[in-house]
C-alpha cells in the first residue's frame, strides 16, 4: 500500500441506515455494489495488478467497516427497557 497519498475528500455520502451491498458480475469480472437507494458504488479488483492485492484491498474494506460497527455500538444511546 503506498503510505505517500495525496489528501481525498470524500465526493458522495451513503446512509448507513439504507445500505445494500451485493458481489455480482459484469462482464465476467466480480465487483461488489453498495448504494443506498441514492448513491451507487461500485468496487472493482481493476485492470493492473494482482489478485492478491484485489484480495487485500477487500479484506482492508471489510475490517475497516467492522471496526466502524463496533466504533458506533459504543456511541449507541441507551434504548430504554
Amino acid at each position: 500500500m503506498n503510505t505517500e497519498r495525496e489528501e481525498l475528500s470524500p465526493v458522495v455520502t451513503l446512509d448507513l441506515r439504507a445500505i445494500n451491498a451485493v458481489v455480482t458480475e459484469d462482464e465476467d469480472d466480480l465487483i461488489m455494489l453498495v448504494d443506498d437507494g441514492d448513491v451507487q458504488v461500485e468496487f472493482g479488483s481493476g485492470l493492473c495488478g494482482s489478485w492478491e492485492e484485489a484480495i487485500t484491498g477487500a479484506q482492508r474494506v471489510a475490517s475497516t467497516a467492522l471496526a466502524f460497527a463496533a466504533a458506533l455500538r459504543t456511541r449507541r444511546p441507551c434504548r430504554p427497557a
